[in-house]
């Protein structure tokens, strides 16, 4: 394998791996906007609630409101989209999540709670609590809506966020890239092998 096949092959293969790792950055760049578009919705009953969380070690003008790149502080904020339930006390609780059976179960709640904000009437439809994302894996936030005109009743939302683990994207990308460079370099062994047996039959 001569210098300037060499540097062919590497000059393709870093390539390879810039455009994916463009591809990833854009794509992630595109669930941002979806998410900072959409938001990510409570249903308490028929009311609506949005939720953003923001990491503090990340850029605070992004919402990452289903996935947080690396355990660590993070800044819950949930709006009500529904007017009435600004005159209603809501509950807030965030909580590692174990899956709803296991939280309906008597004294599990408590013991998995991070975060609590006891009932409460919010006039501005705002309400926002730092916590303590320390683990990778799956929170919940759970929201709980009384409305004592209708006879008490209770209305409740929940919604999952995921932390990942601070490197699992880029593991990704190399895992791509790696497979990116095994076809690359199989190609050129391939394509050299053609070009001596097409010199020899000539």
């Amino acid at each position: 394998m001569g210098i300037i096949g060499i540097g062919r092959l590497a000059g393709a293969l870093f390539l390879a791996i810039a455009l994916i790792g463009g591809r990833a950055q854009a794509q992630d760049t595109s669930l941002m906007d979806m998410n900072m578009d959409m938001g990510c919705m409570i249903m308490a009953g028929m009311h609506e609630l949005r939720v953003s969380a923001y990491q503090h070690s990340s850029d605070a003008r992004r919402d990452e409101c289903e996935e947080i790149a690396a355990p660590g502080p993070v800044s819950i904020t949930i709006n009500t989209i529904s007017h009435e339930l600004r005159d209603l006390p809501i509950e807030i609780r965030m909580i590692r999540d174990v899956g709803p059976d296991a939280e309906a179960e008597a004294g599990k709640l408590d013991q998995i709670t991070l975060a609590h904000l006891p009932p409460k009437i919010y006039p501005t439809g705002v309400a926002t609590f730092p916590v303590n994302l320390d683990k990778p894996g799956k929170y919940a936030i759970l929201v709980t809506v009384t409305d004592e005109k209708e006879k008490g009743m209770v209305m409740t939302g929940r919604h999952v966020i995921t932390v990942e683990q601070p490197a699992k994207k880029w593991i990704l990308v190399l895992i791509a890239s790696g497979v990116v460079l095994a076809a690359g370099a199989a190609f050129y062994i391939w394509d050299e092998r053609r070009r001596k047996l097409a010199g020899k039959s000539a």
